[in-house]
């Protein structure tokens, strides 16, 4: 892969809907990760307990669960633009609330806020599979994560607000920056393109026909959802919790470079193993991922500097391979006309898990954090068992596609 096919591949993806979206997201994640990194030494500030964090966090995935499937559902309707640029100008908004929040009580009506907004998520996805060639959509979310670049410097920054302003000062100042950046996102995605042709219907019935998709998934599709919903309950698992304990050892700024590097790695890394995906096959590069994040999550527990950013590289790395190629996959496997409802049964599930995932963490934090590390290591670990025994197993089968 020389030079100029890199430069050729960079046009051919980031132009129209894909461009607009690319320039919002190096805007968001900026933002995001001067604060979100750092939220649960923030909550815990403002005076949450372990246990409260793990109750938020669920509350985060439970509302976001609940939204995906009309999520899904208003961007199969009324189009994706309409839908991604109003709550995109919403989610903005919140910001302010956590920005001012005198306590953690007034934290949980941000999440609230923040989390409806989120009913834009399956629309997103949607759009930009929309808009991705279909022999390069690996590659292409990879090179779309070249937008989170800029995002490295987040952490840093954040640590750096922390250590001068202290944790509260110093978030509430971040959230601030994150506000402005968002308002500047809401304000290019209404130069977005609507991708799909909206038909009107007198029909009230499409949010709940949104389940029936998964009776015409095929048998690799299904395990391809089910594999994600359990990568989602390990996650949720930990959330809030990384920061928690690695500032119990090290400084926030410290934990800022960390994030950084992972971020680093995954940009770096993603696009050329993304286009060897494309080429051999996503299904094999989406279990390799899976294991990284396993070893990743494992090595987490020893409390030194030294492993913090050893876990930073492992979980970059696992970000490039599976990000891409789970997208890929999915994008693979459903047509356009079902892509929104799927992401929003697909979300849907994955959030529930990532949920209940949040409240068992927030106890065993409590009682043994380490031990909360552990079986998030291997719940990963088996959902990578069960994606080699299905999904890469059965990768030469061309005949995958979701039945219409």
């Amino acid at each position: 892969m020389n030079l100029q096919e890199i430069i050729d591949d960079f046009r051919t993806i980031l132009r129209g809907n894909i461009g607009i979206l690319f320039v919002t997201w190096i805007l968001l994640g900026f933002g995001g990760n001067i604060v979100h990194r750092f939220d649960g030494i923030y909550f815990s500030a403002l005076g949450a307990s372990a246990t409260i964090l793990g109750l938020m966090g669920a509350l985060t995935f439970g509302m976001m669960a609940l939204l995906q499937i009309p999520g899904g559902y208003l961007a199969d309707i009324f189009g994706r633009k309409r839908v991604i640029v109003t709550f995109t100008f919403v989610m903005a908004l919140s910001m302010l609330i956590f920005a001012f929040a005198p306590s953690w009580q007034y934290i949980v009506i941000g999440l609230i806020i923040s989390n409806v907004t989120l009913l834009y998520q399956p629309a997103l996805f949607s759009i930009l599979m929309d808009s991705l060639p279909e022999n390069q959509r690996a590659e292409g979310f990879a090179i779309t994560n070249i937008s989170m670049i800029p995002g490295i410097f987040g952490p840093i920054i954040g640590g750096v607000l922390i250590a001068t302003y202290g944790v509260i000062g110093g978030m509430r100042l971040g959230y601030l920056i994150l506000f402005f950046l968002a308002m500047s996102a809401a304000l290019l995605r209404m130069r977005l393109k609507e991708t799909l042709h909206i038909k009107r219907t007198k029909s009230k019935t499409g949010f709940f026909e949104s389940f029936k998709i998964l009776k015409n998934l095929k048998r690799e599709s299904f395990y391809l959802l089910f594999v994600n919903v359990i990568i989602s309950g390990a996650s949720g698992l930990i959330g809030y919790f990384i920061v928690k304990y690695s500032v119990g050892y090290t400084s926030a700024f410290m934990f800022g470079l960390a994030m950084a590097i992972m971020t680093f790695v995954m940009v770096m890394v993603s696009i050329p193993v993304a286009k060897i995906a494309d080429t051999y096959g996503k299904e094999r590069f989406f279990v390799a991922g899976i294991f990284l994040y396993a070893a990743a999550t494992g090595i987490f527990i020893v409390p030194t500097v030294t492993t913090l950013f050893l876990y930073s590289v492992l979980s970059g790395l696992g970000m490039a391979i599976l990000q891409p190629s789970n997208s890929g996959l999915i994008a693979d496997y459903v047509g356009k006309e079902n892509r929104g409802r799927y992401m929003g049964v697909y979300l849907f599930l994955s959030y529930i898990s990532a949920m209940f995932g949040s409240i068992a963490g927030g106890f065993i934090y409590s009682e043994n954090s380490i031990l909360l590390f552990l079986i998030s290591a291997s719940v990963y670990f088996v959902a990578a068992i069960i994606a080699f025994r299905t999904i890469h197993r059965n990768s030469t089968n061309s005949n995958i596609w979701l039945e219409k």
